[in-house]
């Protein structure tokens, strides 16, 4: 199995531990295993932004009004700030006074020096690999929303990489990977096995990240018909 895909499946691979944050609820299972697929999700219906949702859900993956892709960034994110906490290293989300020139901040950055005395800020970005504007990309090559996604977070903060050592962590609704932010995540997991000793927790942290993904791709696909249980495996472990 090529390596690529084999890391897009880490989700599948996970036992279900609650504490660990590797637990799935059906309802997630279900839609996980429709992406993968390629079955249908739901029924045809309109999404709460008026535009029409097809069977296979896709189109919550990237809604502007779908509150499941901001839940899906969260989560993604305090995977990543919680396994710098167990690498020993101390690190703030949404730093104060560390901005680029619109005002927006990166998604966390660490308290210590990363690489070469410089300080680590990374961003997120989940792009949708289904998205029509990528899929003249995705369509011919796995992780090519990911590395375009990755390029745009590079420029938009090019005066941070100034004084910091910058990271955009990039990995698409169907889990495909940037090379380069899966080297950092990669990294980032030997980091907390020289703080451990456990040899899994690379492994381990690709699990977290994946099931996070797939929780809040659930989360995005029921949210376009605006369901009271919205929030299936919410609480599951993270």
């Amino acid at each position: 199995m090529d390596w690529l895909v084999r890391k897009v499946l880490d989700w599948l691979h996970a036992l279900p531990i609650s504490t660990a944050g590797l637990r799935m609820s059906g309802e997630v299972l279900r839609i996980a295993s429709g992406i993968r697929l390629g079955t249908a999700l739901c029924e045809k219906h309109t999404c709460k932004c008026g535009a029409t949702v097809e069977s296979n859900g896709h189109h919550g993956f990237s809604c502007i009004k779908g509150a499941g892709r901001h839940q899906r960034h969260g989560m993604i994110n305090d995977v990543i700030w919680r396994a710098f906490t167990r690498a020993k290293i101390p690190a703030i989300k949404e730093p104060n006074g560390l901005s680029r020139s619109d005002g927006k901040r990166p998604d966390g950055v660490t308290i210590i020096p990363w690489h070469s005395g410089r300080c680590l800020a990374w961003d997120v970005t989940v792009p949708d690999t289904f998205a029509a504007s990528y899929e003249h990309l995705t369509s011919l090559n796995a992780g090519a929303a990911a590395e375009k996604a990755a390029r745009n977070k590079e420029s938009k903060y090019a005066a941070i990489s100034q004084s910091h050592h910058f990271v955009p962590v990039a990995v698409e609704t169907s889990g495909s990977w940037h090379a380069d932010s899966l080297t950092f995540i990669q990294e980032l997991g030997g980091r907390i096995f020289a703080a451990t000793g456990d040899q899994r927790e690379t492994s381990h942290l690709l699990q977290r990240l994946s099931v996070a993904l797939q929780i809040g791709n659930s989360l995005s696909v029921l949210a376009t018909a605006d369901c009271n249980n919205s929030s299936p495996g919410l609480n599951d472990g993270l």
